[in-house]
């Protein structure tokens, strides 16, 4: 085993089993896969962000003023190559 994992055993009640079972065989894995995938998506939720870089990215200041109410006029103009309001 890799030094740098830990094992995690717990118990379930039946029902919460049979759920999991179900889940992990609709989704062609073993039932390690989805309680490992369940584990994880519940760290994720239960975390702390504050640390996390990506929540402390300042914002870039754009050339182009644009108006809040503007924006999906001026993305979508661009993308498709027509002209906004503000070019």
């Amino acid at each position: 085993m890799d030094p740098n994992k830990k094992i995690v055993q717990t118990e379930l009640e039946t029902n919460e089993y049979e759920v999991l079972l179900s889940i992990a065989k609709k989704r062609n894995m073993t039932i390690k896969e989805a309680a490992r995938e369940a584990l994880r998506s519940w760290n994720a939720l239960n975390s702390d962000l504050s640390d996390d870089p990506l929540f402390k990215i300042k914002p870039v200041p754009f050339k182009i003023k644009i108006k809040s109410s503007e924006i999906k006029s001026f993305l979508y103009a661009k993308t498709y190559g027509k002209k906004s309001r503000t070019s």
